[in-house]
């Protein structure tokens, strides 16, 4: 029943993904949308209640499950439709990996409900980061054709003042949810600088910092623009470092 439930998310994000890039203006695109996020909700289920544990790839799972409800919800009166296009088949990937299991994984187990509450804390703040990524990268794009007079290839993508704005809405809110994980961290993990953690604790704490100068230099200077889109995706380059870097290094290079 999970590997059943799994495939039929995969086609089912597979088939959003075309339809908000073919029909991005139809209403009944934003149905297949919520249809596919329902059953990648229910593959998600399946796959924690049936499974002995979790690894990365399902934590990969529930990161694009978040991610792409926060975009799902952002297109209701924003026009997202182009990265919810690549959005849901990144997702189709990810849930086919989970369904392929093509490496021998680790198992692990959460050993309280404060080690629970930090897996599901941090994995929204991915989640978010992951979206403000996205939106950093359209307004770049956005605001290079503008720069260049390339005004018949705009993208169907809202003003550059609104992408921006939600980037630093995801931005914001993802901060304060990673501080929270790195606290939660410190307090339920024995030791967050064990030899098996102290990559994933550097580089988590080097991304804070970026976000927090990039905020800090949003509010003092007003950063803005293809600055503020870099920084964002150098503090996401080190959290995803951080995480799925050390997990893949560990549990399938060395394994």
């Amino acid at each position: 029943m999970t590997q059943l439930s799994l495939w039929l998310a995969c086609i089912a994000c597979l088939i959003a993904g075309t339809a908000y890039y073919l029909r991005p203006e139809k209403r009944f695109t934003q149905y297949i949308g919520a249809i596919a996020i329902a059953m990648h909700t229910y593959a998600l289920t399946q796959t924690l209640l049936n499974r002995d544990g979790f690894n990365f790839l399902t934590i990969g799972l529930l990161i694009a499950l978040i991610g792409n409800c926060l975009l799902w919800f952002s297109n209701r009166d924003k026009d997202l439709t182009l990265l919810l296009g690549a959005a849901f088949p990144l997702g189709a990937i990810i849930i086919a990996l989970n369904a392929i299991e093509p490496w021998d994984l680790k198992q692990l187990h959460s050993p309280s409900w404060g080690t629970s509450a930090h897996i599901l804390i941090a994995s929204v703040a991915y989640s978010l980061f992951t979206a403000a990524c996205g939106v950093g990268i359209l307004l770049s794009m956005q605001e290079y054709q503008l720069k260049h007079h390339k005004l018949k290839q705009l993208l169907r993508v809202p003003p550059l003042q609104v992408l921006e704005r939600l980037m630093f809405e995801f931005i914001w809110a993802a901060f304060i949810l990673l501080t929270i994980t790195i606290a939660t961290g410190f307090y339920f993990i024995e030791d967050m600088f064990a030899q098996h953690l102290v990559h994933k604790t550097f580089f988590t704490i080097a991304s804070w910092f970026v976000f927090a100068g990039l905020l800090l230099g949003r509010h003092i200077a007003g950063w803005r623009g293809q600055l503020a889109v870099k920084l964002t995706l150098s503090g996401f380059f080190l959290l995803m470092i951080g995480y799925f870097g050390s997990q893949i290094a560990l549990q399938i290079l060395l394994n």
